[in-house]
């Protein structure tokens, strides 16, 4: 689209009703299983903080906190899973655990998925989900 663009040719959308999107209407979305209206955007709506988003990452972005924060709850579990594995074969590593060296892959993409992520929030290209809160009467929530 081009930037002096007021409204999306594909879906109709009109952009300057992104003012009004929230992260908190997107969590809530998400947490009935409703993926309808929801965007993903990189400009971060007035509920996330930028500073916030980037100390979960870089704090506990291997646990996955900068996804719970933002909404994304199944990237979440993913990580915190992987991180949960992770502190599995440091624990217990056996004799069987240096032969089967490919049980080590998932903390290497655990870690790489973190740095990939510390470098989007850096650069303010990570995504955050957003929806615009609808009042009963068919307007937009202030």
């Amino acid at each position: 689209m081009l930037v002096t663009a007021t409204k999306c040719d594909e879906c109709g959308l009109i952009f300057s009703r992104l003012d009004y999107a929230t992260n908190k209407a997107a969590k809530e979305k998400l947490k009935h299983g409703d993926r309808d209206y929801i965007l993903q955007v990189t400009t971060l709506p007035k509920d996330v903080s930028y500073l916030k988003l980037l100390l979960y990452t870089l704090f506990l972005g291997l646990v996955g906190g900068h996804y719970y924060y933002v909404g994304k709850y199944v990237k979440g579990v993913l990580m915190t899973l992987m991180f949960t594995y992770a502190i599995f074969c440091v624990i217990f590593n056996t004799y069987i655990v240096d032969y089967m060296t490919l049980l080590y892959i998932p903390m290497g993409v655990g870690v790489l998925a973190w740095m990939i992520s510390c470098m989007y929030v850096i650069c303010k290209k990570f995504k955050v989900p957003v929806s615009i809160e609808m009042t009963e009467t068919g307007g937009f929530k202030v």
